[in-house]
């Protein structure tokens, strides 16, 4: 099967998971059929709300998912290295995935942070991937990726990792906003035929005049529809509304590699 129904059947699933137990196993799945040992979905927030059950996703209290060794989430949560940790802190500073061998690349690496590092290591995680999910308005978040110590970094696999991290936090989000109902009775949103085409166009990578070319309308126009869009999505970035349909089954992932 190739990367890409992989993934489109990761996201066909995540829409129907129903709570924060099944949405583990969906993850510690799909990590392992891209030959990662570990996965963590969190807020960069206070963790001590974390407990097994997994109940402090389904009461909509925050994203915490995660299958790294027991020992080592409770020291992160005890010592709070959250605020600390030099992955989470590099991926607030960027919207693409990376691997944590590559965090002085977004942030100034101190001792603390290096002294961070080493810990991981000593818990077993020897390297790793990272999906940052930030969204406006929101806590910062990550989906990341680990191998424990001897295994070597997928790398073949890391942009099937971006993918499959962005919408696992989506999937983990929609828990936690269903659970505050936020969204839990609201209608979903409408999106006209022409705003779905700009929208495909966008994540074709299409800019909004080439867009309008192709399909016979003002560039203006394609701004309005996608500004539409995103009024309706309450979003502010146009790659969050191509998550957003892409996660609602308006547009599939074939679609936009067609």
């Amino acid at each position: 099967m190739s990367q890409l129904a992989d993934v489109q059947r990761f996201i066909d699933a995540s829409r129907k998971v129903r709570c924060a137990k099944e949405l583990e196993f969906l993850i510690t799945d799909v990590c392992l059929e891209m030959a990662f040992d570990y996965f963590a979905l969190i807020h960069h927030v206070d963790l001590t709300p974390l407990n097994p059950s997994l109940n402090h996703v389904d009461d909509g209290s925050l994203v915490a998912i995660t299958n790294y060794p027991e020992a080592w989430v409770e020291a992160y949560v005890a010592r709070n290295i959250v605020a600390n940790d030099p992955v989470l802190l590099a991926s607030e500073r960027t919207n693409a995935g990376f691997i944590w061998e590559d965090v002085g690349q977004f942030i100034p690496v101190t001792q603390e942070h290096r002294l961070v590092t080493e810990d991981t290591r000593h818990a077993g995680l020897a390297a790793g991937y990272t999906v940052p999910a930030n969204v406006p308005g929101e806590a910062n978040g990550s989906c990341n990726f680990a191998v424990r110590t001897g295994h070597a970094l997928p790398t073949a696999n890391l942009p099937m990792a971006q993918v499959v991290g962005a919408f696992a936090f989506q999937a983990a989000r929609t828990l936690v906003l269903k659970a505050k109902e936020r969204d839990a009775n609201a209608p979903k949103v409408a999106l006209t035929q022409r705003q779905l085409e700009c929208i495909l166009f966008v994540a074709r990578g299409k800019t909004d005049w080439e867009i309008g070319k192709i399909l016979g309308i003002s560039e203006e126009t394609v701004k309005r529809h996608l500004a539409d869009a995103r009024e309706r999505y309450d979003v502010s970035k146009r790659m969050q509304v191509v998550m957003r349909a892409v996660y609602e089954g308006k547009i599939a992932l074939s679609d936009i590699l067609h």
